[in-house]
Order: C-alpha cells, then structure tokens, then sequence
C-alpha cells in the first residue's frame, strides 16, 4: 500500500490570507484543523492494525492424490481451508473419492496444539457412515466413535515429552518445525478411528520439485513411524517460505490405507 499525503499547516502558506475575505479564511482554517485531526494515514494506518491484529488469515488448498502403486487410477481430491484467528489455528479438510467423503474439522491453539476435532464419513450426501469425535481430557485424549453399531469411546494417555497431532494438525504443527537444525521431533499421534502411535520426525534436505500448482524449493520432512523391524515412513514436503504449507505427501493417510502420493493442485492466500 503506498503512502497517503495530507494537509498541514506548512502547505498553507501557500496562499495569502487576506482579512476582507472572511469565507476564504473560515474554509482555510477547516482544513488546516483537518489537516491536524483527521491525518488519512493515521486512519487507514489504524484499520491496517486492528486488520492484521484481529482479522482472519485464510488459506486454500486443493490437492489431488493417487496410489503410489497405481499411479493411472482414479484420483482422489482433497480440499483443505486453514484459518488463523487471534485464538488459534482452525483446519478443515474435505477428501472426495469414488466411493465416499469425509469431511474433518480440527481447532488448535496459535502454536498449533490439538484441541478438539471432528470427523464425519459419507457414503451419500445425506447418510453418515460413521462420526468421530476428539477431544483433550486433562493429561489423555478421548475418541468417540459412532456408528450404525453404536458409540464406541477410547482413551489414550498423554507423554508429557511428546506433542500430540491429530490428523491434520499434524500440517499445522510442521509449520513450527525447526528448519535447518538437525533436530528430530518425537509426536504421539491419534487417528480419528481410535489408534495411536509414536512417531519421529527429521529433516533431510531440501530439493525443489514440480507438481500441477507449479514448482516449489521445498523441505523434505520425513515421519518414521514407532513399529518394530517394518518402521514405514512418511514422506512430506513443505514450501520453504512461509507459511511452510503441504506441496506434497507420500505415504500412508491412515492406519490400514494404501500408501498415496498427494500433489498439490492449486492454492489461494487471503
């Protein structure tokens, strides 16, 4: 935004200011009491503030993921909205496949902490397969999940050395990753279906890559993942500049899925 002019007592000097002429002086005095008072920079300067201190940030993404052992199957879309308040972090995803659709909501706090969570799964806009919900219960995590079979509820106990994600927070949380410092995380991350695992997570380079949104210089973030001899990993690339959002992804969404590569399609800042 450029800078705004106004008016000050000095660029009145300009103009003659003559006793016969009372109109001319009331008028010019206005101005100059204008001039004064109601600076058009200090205005607007004021709403920038109160914008970028209050207001939401918004982001968009879509996303288009594939098997990794398919590469020529049906794609599968995924739309994700990130919105920063000055209470926190909000994540909304929507995954669109052939057969059904899950829609999840996550709040968390501004340092992308997991508060609570939602998740519901559709076979048909108006039939919900099953609903989850997540939730901080003191020093655990509570899962409850309902379904035609009725409401199943699941504890996990919290490491006080290990952050909590929960589905995508865990983008969020990754934002805050410690770039450049040979540093490794170790998370305790919970499923929306109930199952939990530890997890490390280590930076191993940076490369740049090309996906449909276009080229990126990314991160590369790798998840290594807590089970005996298999330890299968996770693989995620993040933009180099901030926000530091998800270009790619390749690995596992879930516990039991196929492994998937998810490509970034296109994006939109607000």
């Amino acid at each position: 935004m450029g800078p705004f002019s106004s008016l000050s007592l000095d660029s009145l000097a300009v103009f003659p200011l003559r006793a016969p002429r009372p109109l001319r002086l009331s008028f010019l005095l206005c101005l100059a009491l204008m001039a004064l008072f109601v600076r058009p920079e200090t205005v607007r300067g004021a709403e920038t503030r109160k914008e970028a201190a209050g207001g939401p940030r918004a982001e968009k993404y879509s996303y288009e993921a594939v098997p990794v052992n398919l590469p020529t199957g049906p794609k599968d879309l995924v739309e994700m909205e990130v919105t920063e308040t000055e209470e926190g972090i909000e994540y909304h995803s929507k995954v669109i496949s052939r057969d059904s659709t899950e829609e999840a909501s996550i709040q968390m706090d501004r340092k992308a902490r997991f508060l609570t969570g939602t998740r519901s799964a559709f076979q048909s806009p108006d039939k919900p397969v099953s609903r989850e919900r997540i939730w901080r219960d003191r020093n655990a995590v509570v899962v409850e999940r309902v379904t035609e079979e009725g409401i199943k509820r699941k504890e996990h106990r919290l490491r006080p050395d290990r952050e909590l994600a929960v589905d995508g927070s865990l983008l969020a949380l990754l934002r805050f990753f410690p770039f450049g410092e040979e540093k490794v995380w170790n998370l305790f991350m919970v499923d929306f279906s109930g199952y939990s695992i530890s997890v490390m997570v280590m930076q191993e380079g940076r490369e740049k890559i090309t996906v449909p949104a276009g080229k990126f210089e990314c991160y590369r973030l790798v998840l290594v993942v807590n089970i005996p001899i298999l330890k299968p990993t996770v693989t995620y690339w993040l933009w180099t500049q901030k926000p530091h959002f998800l270009v790619k992804h390749q690995g596992k969404r879930g516990p039991f899925t196929p492994s998937y590569t998810t490509s970034l399609v296109s994006f939109q800042h607000r």
